[in-house]
């Protein structure tokens, strides 16, 4: 019986002595080099099924479940960030970010069910679906997942609201959910690649941007909506 960890490969004399000549040359140990032969072969011949067996011998889909569960609240729960420029409703009128907002806040207060869907066309082909998966985990976990909203001219947050759930899409779509929660500004009939449920949408008065930085690369918020150049992503608290 094979002792575990070791398998033996067949090679032509001649072409055994160049390659342990070669590694001795490049330095490079054998197990690494025939560990990363192994990887290259099954790449080239099936790479999805290859990805998909070492995730299962990496218990991959466990380890997210129990970083899930025990991840400290303030690390896992990134804002989601938002800068609202002018937009246009059903009628024609143009709206600034505070009036896109006072729309969503009225509507929510007004509808009977606490809350509103905000939309949005921010990412081309909408947000990360894993993204998707992880906040709404949370979410049904009991963590509280929050939205900042910016609005331009101002260049600072402006509101705040709670993430419910989160809905998106490459394509354009219809709202997930009971329609009546989408601003009359907007109508019925609204659609865009991505949908978040949001409720206690208020006046944020303890957030600023320049506390802010992405979660992607740590570079100021502020800086960047500064700038024109930011509209959707995930940021963090510079002081956690």
């Amino acid at each position: 019986m094979g002792r575990p960890g070791y398998m033996s490969i067949y090679a032509e004399e001649k072409t055994q002595k160049i390659f342990d000549e070669f590694l001795v040359t490049k330095g490079i140990k054998k197990t690494d080099a025939l560990t990363d032969m192994l990887e290259i072969y099954m790449i080239s011949q099936d790479e999805n099924l290859y990805l998909n067996l070492k995730k299962k011998a990496m218990n991959i889909d466990i380890a997210k479940e129990m970083i899930l569960q025990s991840a400290d609240k303030t690390e896992i729960n990134d804002y989601i960030f938002m800068k609202l420029s002018f937009s246009s409703d059903i009628y024609g009128n143009e709206l600034d970010g505070e009036g896109t907002m006072e729309a969503y806040l009225n509507n929510s207060q007004e509808n009977g069910l606490g809350y509103t869907w905000f939309s949005t066309q921010s990412l081309h082909f909408g947000m990360n679906k894993d993204k998707v998966a992880y906040y709404n985990k949370m979410i049904k976990n009991g963590d509280t997942v929050r939205i900042l909203f910016a609005v331009v001219g101002l260049n600072d947050v402006k509101y705040s609201a709670v993430v419910e759930e989160i809905v998106s899409s490459r394509e354009k779509i219809a709202c997930p959910g009971d329609t009546s929660a989408i601003p009359e500004e907007f109508g019925p009939e609204e659609t865009a690649k991505i949908w978040i449920k949001i409720s206690n949408i208020q006046e944020e008065k303890e957030i600023s941007a320049d506390m802010l930085s992405f979660r992607s690369n740590g570079n100021s918020v502020k800086a960047a909506i500064s700038k024109g150049q930011f509209h959707f992503g995930y940021v963090y608290l510079n002081n956690i």
